[in-house]
């Protein structure tokens, strides 16, 4: 198969990009011509070694929107008449549509959202329908999909692969703290929605700390919420860090996301690999992980009592690992391959 994959605006330490490199190496592993176009130039470039060296990657020089135009102008006039175009961007499927109509190539546009269509103001959801074929990376995006027109025959389910990994057995913090983790971008007010988890904090008792680890342009913003709520002593900051789970050097109790709107949170299949459970906002899609009470629970977004109440109750409850870990095995990867390449054979072929 030809298939070239053009993403939407990323930074490269995201869950998008760990994905993409998982897929593009599998295909290309197996024999596929894959290509990377970049839609920004990412601020860590790091992720790309991680590429099969048999992948062309092609990034803009400048981020002018005149300069992106003809950078993507250029890129679907230069493609091989049939390439199978998967893209992660509703903008770009809307004006590759376009030029397709303009010069009557047989590509194929095939859409690929690492995020919710609804509740987000970066881009018309309407674009998404100029695409062929739709792959949904959990079962809430595949129903917005639904109800924004798309045929059910024109989408995939697909979610997302997860790794294998080794129970995580860390010994007990030397604080006699009960830590909760939170693995992600800082960000106070929106999509991440750390306001809410700090919060909830500031309503549980001394004997849990939230360790943080994730950088972003709102950390100072949050350490000074931290002290208007007075928990500076309750939450603990560690910045970005490559590898967080060969990092912590104590047993977290579980993983929490308050987010307003994920994709399929992969922190959420990381933590589950390793036998962890996890505490969700009750965001779009969710349920594709949690299986209450089986690797966790949720609140409902916007409920910081009910949050807190949450986070108190998980840590004095005792989880099977073994039984968190074959709960995701929907996601691992052997399961998840099987059915990609059996999907993306399918579109190709029609």
């Amino acid at each position: 198969m030809d298939l070239t994959f053009i993403t939407n605006k990323i930074t490269g330490r995201g869950g998008t990009e760990t994905v993409l490199v998982k897929v593009l190496n599998n295909l290309a592993e197996n024999g596929n011509n894959v290509k990377l176009v970049l839609s920004n130039l990412t601020p860590n470039k790091e992720w790309l070694d991680s590429l099969d060296p048999t992948i062309k990657i092609t990034y803009p020089q400048n981020s002018s929107k005149v300069s992106r135009l003809f950078y993507f102008f250029r890129i679907f006039m230069t493609g091989p008449q049939e390439t199978n175009y998967v893209i992660l961007s509703p903008n770009i499927i809307k004006l590759f549509s376009k030029l397709r109509s303009f010069t009557h190539k047989k590509c194929k546009l095939i859409s690929w959202f690492h995020f919710s269509i609804a509740n987000q103001n970066d881009y018309d959801s309407q674009n998404i329908v100029f695409a062929d074929y739709h792959l949904a990376i959990s079962s809430q995006i595949a129903k917005q999909m639904v109800e924004l027109g798309i045929k059910k025959e024109q989408i995939f389910l697909i979610f997302n692969p997860a790794e294998h990994h080794k129970l995580l057995e860390l010994p007990a913090a030397k604080d006699n703290k009960k830590h909760l983790l939170y693995v992600g971008r800082v960000q106070k007010d929106g999509q991440k929605n750390i306001q809410e988890l700090l919060r909830a904090m500031s309503l549980v008792d001394n004997s849990i700390l939230l360790d943080v680890y994730g950088g972003g342009e709102d950390e100072e913003i949050c350490k000074k919420l931290c002290r208007e709520l007075n928990i500076s002593d309750k939450v603990k900051w560690h910045g970005w860090t490559e590898n967080v789970w060969e990092t912590i050097n104590n047993q977290p109790f579980s993983l929490i996301l308050t987010s307003k709107f994920e994709g399929l949170p992969m922190v959420f299949l990381e933590a589950m690999s390793r036998g962890i459970p996890c505490i969700s906002a009750n965001f779009d899609g969710y349920n594709d992980v949690i299986q209450e009470p089986l690797n966790g629970t949720f609140y409902h977004l916007g409920n910081v009592e009910e949050c807190a109440d949450k986070i108190i109750a998980m840590s004095h409850k005792d989880y099977d690992p073994k039984e968190i870990q074959q709960s995701i095995s929907k996601f691992y990867e052997e399961q998840y391959f099987a059915n990609l390449h059996n999907v993306l054979e399918k579109i190709t072929n029609y």
